[in-house]
């Protein structure tokens, strides 16, 4: 069967989307990905993760185009080793995070220059990828003139980062993006800094537009991206709200959910 879409390019996030519950990616969805690679079709990774955090699922997919990282704010070329584009909070903001990561129960776990800093007692916060105990680096938060983070992250009880937020909301307004990744794991980035803005962007230097782009995604960081492709698909975890964002909707994806879908999209499958 013929495909029925002028699909040039898919962005695919990866926790709940791409990944299992287990944070792996099937054989027949990295062969599914590689089939439409060599039909042409650009397979982007656009996650909140960090750099190397990511990187070992680019190199499962081999994908060559570049990765969009920290939740958009980061647009990385792996082929060459270096940023397309960065976007970086303010040292202000940074400063007030590191004030505010001291005082409360929430852990920060924050990034900046491709490299994961939190304090001591926050090292093994992060659940959802245990292995940022191990990458990242413990810190004392002592120079606080000069950072700029890239994103920041307080994992904790929704009760208590929803303080963080109203007070961060109040104190900065627009010139910060949150969000929640996960019910207890609350980002922040740069006023404008989403998925949706960076892939976008990446679209734009490789003249495609969202005409010809499919994005995945699971979450509420996902939204902007979903948004913005025309061929935007949640997942059969999603959230509601994702679901009602996108155009269609796939399978789990502890059921292949990714790659299903885009078996069916470009006629691979009849069903």
């Amino acid at each position: 069967m013929k495909t029925q879409h002028k699909i040039k390019a898919i962005a695919i996030d990866l926790d709940g989307t791409l990944l299992t519950t287990q944070k792996k990616i099937t054989e027949s969805t990295i062969n599914t990905l590689r089939y439409a690679m060599d039909k042409g079709i650009h397979v982007v990774i656009a996650t909140g993760r960090g750099l190397h955090s990511a990187m070992d699922f680019v190199e499962q997919v081999g994908t060559p185009f570049p990765l969009i990282c920290y939740n958009g704010s980061c647009i990385y070329d792996h082929k060459n080793k270096k940023d397309l584009w960065h976007s970086t909070l303010d040292t202000d903001i940074s400063a007030e995070l590191i004030t505010i990561g001291k005082q409360t129960d929430a852990h920060l776990h924050a990034y900046a220059n491709h490299e994961l800093y939190f304090l001591e007692e926050g090292k093994y916060a992060d659940y959802v990828e245990p292995i940022s105990s191990r990458i990242g680096n413990v810190t004392t938060f002592k120079q606080t003139d000069s950072i700029r983070f890239t994103k920041a992250m307080f994992i904790g009880e929704k009760d208590t980062t929803e303080i963080i937020r109203k007070q961060l909301q109040e104190k900065f307004g627009d010139r910060l993006y949150m969000v929640y990744s996960h019910d207890y794991y609350f980002e922040i980035m740069a006023g404008g800094v989403t998925k949706g803005s960076a892939l976008k962007h990446l679209m734009d230097m490789y003249s495609i537009t969202a005409d010809e782009t499919m994005a995945f995604g699971d979450a509420d960081n996902d939204r902007e991206m979903l948004a913005w492709a025309r061929y935007s698909v949640a997942m059969g975890n999603a959230h509601t709200r994702v679901k009602q964002t996108a155009s269609f909707t796939a399978g789990h994806n502890d059921e292949e959910g990714v790659a299903k879908k885009i078996q069916k999209m470009l006629g691979l499958v009849d069903v």
